[in-house]
Parts: C-alpha cells; structure tokens; sequence
C-alpha cells in the first residue's frame, strides 16, 4: 500500500539518537578489527581470545533483560544517559593500555550491556517521537551506523600503522560518545516516558501479535549474523580467496546494507513495513541464490553485495512492526526485540558453525535461505495491517 509520505523529522533530540546509537556501531564494528591485535598483546590462542565475543553476547543478552526494568522504572531520557556513560566507561575498560584478560573481558561485558541499555530506550524513543515516520526514522539510525561501521575498521587500520596504536580508532567513538552527552545537556524531558505511559506499561498484558513480531525479527537477526560471520568463508571454499581477501571482501554485504538502508528510509516513508520486508526478503533469497551457486568471485560478491541491500531494512522494519502492534506498550516491545536479537546473535551462527563440521560448510550456509524462508511464511501468515489501517480498525 501507498501512503502520503510520512518523513523523519530530524530534530535535535532525533540527530542525538543517530549518534549515539552511530558511535556505539563503530565501537561494535572496530570491535572484530581489534582481536588480532589484542590477541597478539596478550599472547592468547584463538580460541580463548574469542571469549571476548561471548561476553560481549553476554553483556549484551544481560543488559536487554534489565532494559525494560530499568525503562519502567526511570524512563527513557535516564537509561539513555546512563547507558551511554556505562558503555564509555565498558569501552575505556576494554581498550586500558596493557590491560590484562579478564580486564578486556570485563570492558567487552559492560560496554555491550551499557549499550543495549540505551539502544532499547533509543529505539523506543525514535518510534514515538516520530509517529507515523518511526520506521523510516530506524532505517536512518541503522544507515547511520553502518556508515560509521564501514570507517571504523579503518580507523583501526590507520591508527595501528602511526605510533598512536590501535585503541586511538576505538577512543573516537569514546570521544563522540562523550560529545553526544554534553549534547545532550541536563534536560532530559525531550526523552522521558511519560507517567501515564509507564502505568500503562507496566499494568497491560503484551498482545499476542507482538511475540510473532519478535519471531520474525529474530529470524532476521539470525540471517544478518549467520551472512556476515560466514560469507568470507563462502568466498575461501567456492573461490579460493585467502583468508585476507575474503575478509576485506565482506565490505561488500556492509556497503550493500548501507545503500539498501539509504533507498529503504525513502522507500518507507510511503509504504508499508510488512510490504518492503516482503520484497526484501524475496531479494535476499535471489541474492542467496547467485552467491551461493557460483564459484566465479565476482557473481559471490555481487551475490553478497545483493544481499546486504535485501537484508539492510530487515532488522529496522523488524523492530518497528514488533512495536508498531505492542498497543503501546513500546518501551518493553523494544527490550524485548533486543532480548529476542541477542540470543540470535548468540546462537544462530554458532549452530551454522557446528552443522558445518559434519556436513560441510557449502551445505550448512543453506541455514541462511532456512531463515529467510521462515520469516517470509510469518509474513505471509501473520501480517500486519499499516499503521493508518490500523487506526481506524474497530475496538
């Protein structure tokens, strides 16, 4: 359906949002640049080096518990502040020159669960704020951070040649961080939840239709992580790329997302979520197709560049539509999603890592159409009527 456009309105406190939530992606972006370099430091093996994943996981699953609590209990404009100081405070932890193991280990848990604090009240923030441009208004913050996520691997790579080191990649966003809550400044009523919102939330039942929502997001989740841990070993298996050149090749699903993101937040802007979530999906699929058939390198990563676009307005349009049908109840739809989104990231590519180990890896990567096909049937079976639709359905 085709709607009158319904457009961001990119204010003050909306622009706060794009930062924060921004430079918070080039800390979880730089974040895979740096491992390498740590481990080297701390003369670790890799598989205990990747303990500092698991508990950026951790922290992250932690913090989208405590998200609606919190939310409840101080409102938006507070989680945000306090998130945002906690994940500079994770992010100085996790970079202290010579910091030992469980003192990286420490600043990855609190950075990841300081930040899913803010992002939950952010994105509940963005999509009231915004109204009817709320999706559109997400797609941005996500367009956003994945521009800042395409620089920050290589502030890390510049930083690493000068004699400033590696962590002076990292320490821009810890400066952006901090500028974004002078910013801010002391008033923090632009931001809070209204107390008649937050009786609201905490006395009414979650519908039904919410959790079916968070199913799909999941899925979507679950296909992002599974396609951007994995691709590059799609290129190394199907077209003997070395391990270096699969790698920076994986640019192309994060160009993809950023290019998808910038065409979707128009495209959202006059249609509705469950429509552009169904063309995105049909276009990952083909995507999925082209890169996974071919062993001639330049059709993968085309393939993998298709399917960054198809994926880029999932995740956004995935946690406006669990929002949009809360009746609501938006500051707990949007921990939830998080909650929902963490346990993705947790299990979804570990799952395709171990089927790889027994069946092989080409057949294993088939996971991600099994993801895609999975929210295209709840989209198809459970859709959501557009926001204006619903509005004027009958109690």
């Amino acid at each position: 359906m085709t709607t009158a456009p319904a457009r961001p309105v990119r204010d003050r406190p909306t622009w706060i949002c794009y930062l924060q939530n921004g430079f918070f992606a080039w800390f979880i972006y730089a974040f895979g640049a740096t491992q390498a370099l740590l481990r080297d430091e701390q003369g670790t093996t890799r598989s205990i080096a990747a303990l500092h994943g698991t508990f950026l996981a951790t922290g992250s699953l932690i913090g989208s518990l405590l998200a609606g609590k919190a939310l409840m209990h101080w409102g938006r404009g507070t989680v945000m502040r306090v998130g945002g100081i906690g994940a500079i405070a994770g992010i100085l932890v996790y970079t202290m020159p010579h910091g030992s193991f469980p003192v990286t280990l420490a600043g990855a848990f609190m950075a990841a669960m300081c930040g899913s604090f803010f992002v939950s009240a952010l994105n509940a923030f963005v999509m009231d704020h915004q109204g009817d441009a709320g999706p559109s208004a997400l797609i941005e913050v996500n367009a956003v951070a994945a521009f800042l996520g395409i620089l920050a691997p290589l502030a890390i790579g510049l930083a690493t040649a000068t004699v400033l080191g590696w962590r002076a990649g990292i320490w821009v966003a810890v400066i952006a961080l901090v500028v974004v809550e002078f910013a801010r400044g002391r008033n923090l009523a632009p931001y809070r939840t209204a107390s008649s919102e937050l009786a609201h939330e905490r006395r009414d039942r979650m519908p039904r239709e919410v959790y079916w929502s968070l199913a799909l997001f999941m899925a979507f989740v679950a296909t992002e992580f599974s396609m951007t841990f994995w691709s590059s070993d799609l290129l190394r298996e199907r077209c003997g790329f070395e391990a270096g050149a699969a790698a920076a090749s994986i640019g192309a699903i994060t160009a993809g997302m950023l290019l998808g993101r910038l065409i979707g937040a128009r495209l959202a802007e006059r249609h509705a979520a469950d429509r552009l979530l169904r063309i995105s999906v049909v276009l990952s699929l083909g995507a999925f197709v082209l890169a996974w058939s071919f062993t001639w390198w330049p059709a993968v990563v085309l393939g993998l560049f298709l399917g960054g676009v198809g994926i880029s307005v999932q995740t956004p349009l995935g946690i406006a539509r669990a929002i949009q049908v809360s009746d609501g109840l938006t500051d707990r739809a949007s921990a939830l999603a998080l909650v929902f989104a963490s346990i993705a990231v947790a299990s979804a590519p570990i799952a395709l890592g171990v089927l790889a180990d027994h069946i092989g890896f080409h057949l294993a990567f088939l996971m991600v159409p099994v993801f895609l096909g999975i929210a295209l049937t709840i989209l198809l079976v459970r859709p959501v009527a557009a926001p204006e639709q619903l509005e004027h359905q009958p109690a």
